[in-house]
């Protein structure tokens, strides 16, 4: 997969340049940003966020936190959804998936819903408060 070198979000691959930072995409992260969380094996995608906003700003706060977390674009992606039909394709801009490994899971989710309130509860891809 494609990643951007600069803000270090991967992409679906045939994207060559990040439509957030107008970076030619590169196959591999530098080795000196390769891994910034390699004590971590355990990501999971909590979230789809539409903005990237949002995502941006949520990511620095929980990274003031000291929680883990990385933001995977998904703009520019047309592909299946497995659905049939019109509703069969992902718009561009559908989203950005949020990771968290997964013993940051709870405090993560806690502090995005403080941060984005009801936006958050709708992006959330699981119950994460029943998990």
């Amino acid at each position: 997969m494609p990643f951007c070198p600069k803000c270090r979000y991967e992409y679906k691959i045939g994207i060559a340049v990040c439509p957030d930072c107008d970076e030619k995409l590169v196959d591999s992260i530098p080795d000196d940003a390769d891994n910034e969380h390699p004590e971590y094996e355990n990501w999971i995608p909590i979230a789809r966020l539409t903005s990237p906003q949002f995502s941006e700003m949520l990511l620095e706060v929980l990274r003031a936190r000291d929680i883990p977390a990385v933001i995977q674009s998904q703009r520019g992606h047309f592909g299946k959804t497995g659905q049939m039909g019109l509703h069969s394709f992902m718009s561009a801009g559908a989203g950005y998936i949020l990771l968290v490994p997964g013993e940051f899971v709870v405090e993560a989710d806690r502090e995005a819903e403080v941060m984005l309130g009801d936006d958050w509860r709708k992006a959330r891809l699981f119950d994460i408060e029943n998990e």
